[in-house]
């Protein structure tokens, strides 16, 4: 069953995967609170899906499982793109990648009001070449 609360979540992943963090307003409380990759606030979170964005600019992503506790949703997804800008310190590669992501998100009166967000990232280090990879034996 689709909940109220899912419904948002479900918008600030359209939001994402349009291209357009700055509309990210529609869905969170303007005195959002980010932990871990979200940043600590909305302007950090709409900064950091930008630079996602720009280093993976045709990124897709694949909501998995949504699960709701009262106003917490856990959401599993994964995401896919071409690496075509810098990431990490890392030069554009041209390659692709395909990592998973854990996402907790807080809502409150139909907005996200709490975010906790976790990228696989050495996954995404991994296939853009910046990792050394183990000698063959």
């Amino acid at each position: 069953m689709e909940t109220a609360e899912k419904s948002v979540v479900r918008r600030f992943y359209e939001i994402v995967g349009s291209g357009r963090p700055e509309d990210l307003d529609e869905v969170c409380a303007p005195d959002l609170v980010g932990h871990a990759g979200a940043g600590s606030d909305l302007r950090e979170l709409k900064g950091e899906t930008a630079s996602l964005l720009v280093a993976f600019p045709d990124l897709t992503l694949d909501l998995r499982h949504l699960v709701q506790e009262d106003d917490l949703i856990s959401v599993w997804l994964t995401y896919a793109g071409t690496h075509q800008a810098e990431f990490a310190g890392v030069p554009a590669s041209g390659r692709r990648v395909k990592f998973a992501a854990w996402d907790l998100m807080r809502v409150q009166d139909g907005r996200v009001v709490e975010i906790t967000q976790y990228c696989d990232l050495f996954t995404i280090l991994s296939q853009i070449g910046a990792l050394p990879t183990a000698a063959l034996a």
